[in-house]
């Protein structure tokens, strides 16, 4: 039996530096700049993600209520032909970037969908949630209000 082993980062761990292609095009950019030094909710999703679908309205509240707060989504579809309609169809707000080869979402050792990271303005994690579920607006809310309570 092979066991199988996750890596990822933790609590305390710097943000990986890959840059990723912005959904409305232009140069790939690193999640340090998209947050361009702010509080920055990094969520990941797929269009396929019948969870993430559910968690968009959450975050597009949480959006508006911290608009201190940088939020990235960044999407993991094979097809990124297919984000820019699911874009327009769920409302997202935030940014979209694109990962499709999943280097990103590996290299953050997410390994569920949809994953939120909440990075300090250092590109520094300080908190990940997997996957979406009762709770999960109040908790990153508690999260963003003690982090900007710092």
């Amino acid at each position: 039996m092979t066991a199988l082993l996750l890596v990822g980062l933790l609590i305390g761990d710097p943000a990986p530096s890959l840059a990723l292609r912005p959904l409305d095009g232009g140069a790939p950019i690193a999640l340090q700049a998209a947050g361009a030094g702010r509080v920055t909710v990094v969520d990941f999703f797929a269009t396929w993600c019948a969870p993430c679908r559910a968690q968009i309205p959450s975050l597009e509240r949480l959006r508006r209520r911290y608009p201190r707060a940088v939020f990235v989504s960044i999407s993991v579809d094979d097809d990124p032909s297919l984000v820019a309609p699911f874009v327009r169809e769920t409302g997202i707000g935030s940014r979209v970037l694109l990962d499709p080869g999943r280097r990103l979402f590996s290299a953050m050792g997410a390994h569920k969908l949809p994953t939120t990271f909440i990075l300090d303005g250092r590109g520094t994690v300080r908190k990940i949630n997997h996957g979406f579920g009762p709770g999960y607006e109040q908790r990153i809310a508690s999260w963003l209000d003690t982090l900007f309570a710092n």
